[in-house]
Formats: C-alpha cells, sequence, structure tokens
C-alpha cells in the first residue's frame, strides 16, 4: 500500500495551501485534494515535479535546506496484493517467442527498462 505524505511535509514547516500553491505553480484547490487524500491512485510526472519543487523552496524559505523528493512524498507498505507467485514472475521474464526471433528486429533480448528523470520547470521556479 503506497500512502501520501504531502499533509505531513507540509504541516512540518507550517505550510499553507495557497503556500505551496504559488510555488509549485499548482492550483490551490488542488493543493488541497491532495493534501487531504490517503492514497493517491496515481499522479503525473509533472504534478510530482512542480510538488517537489514547490515543497523544496518553501522549505528552503523556512530555513531548512532538504531537498524534497519524490521518496519522501510516499510511504510504502508491503501488503500482499496483486502479488504474482515466483513461478509467474519467472514465465513472464524468461519466455521468448516461439519462433526463435526477437520481435525487436535485431535488438537484443535483454528486458527493456525506462528511467524518468524530474527536470526543474522553468515555469515554476
Amino acid at each position: 500500500m503506497i500512502r501520501w505524505r504531502l499533509r505531513i511535509l507540509m504541516a512540518e514547516k507550517k505550510i499553507s495551501n495557497k503556500e505551496l500553491a504559488e510555488l509549485s505553480g499548482i492550483h490551490p484547490t488542488s493543493i488541497s485534494k491532495l493534501k487531504n487524500a490517503d492514497e493517491i491512485e496515481q499522479i503525473s510526472g509533472r504534478v510530482l515535479n512542480n510538488l517537489c519543487n514547490g515543497l523544496t523552496k518553501a522549505y528552503h524559505a523556512k530555513g531548512d535546506e532538504r531537498i524534497i523528493t519524490p521518496g519522501d512524498l510516499f510511504d510504502y507498505t508491503y501488503d500482499g496484493d496483486g502479488d504474482p507467485g515466483y513461478a509467474d514472475i519467472q514465465s513472464m521474464t524468461t519466455e521468448k517467442p516461439k519462433n526463435g526471433h526477437s520481435p525487436n528486429s535485431g535488438k537484443s533480448d535483454n528486458t527493456n527498462a525506462q528511467v524518468f528523470w524530474l527536470l526543474p520547470n522553468k515555469e515554476a521556479s
């Protein structure tokens, strides 16, 4: 289970919804909705980036040089929901096409991975 910690981070430094909205570029009503949610099913990278930037600016303004990262906004607790068995994981990672050829036409059979970088938004600065 993933729990949202925005309310806790804002309370630590007594950051108001209005202050965070001004620093992050996110509408105050959206800040309020995010702050009052215990669990977030999904959130865009842009909103997450803007929240981290806004919180970092607010912390700095209050004399705390901490940099807020996405990891600070979430608490994860293993709950076992949707947990595939070991055999299911192994078959998903080792299955190859029946014809023996990779569908990636010339690319390696290694698992593809995506890396996302959260970059400062010039408009929110």
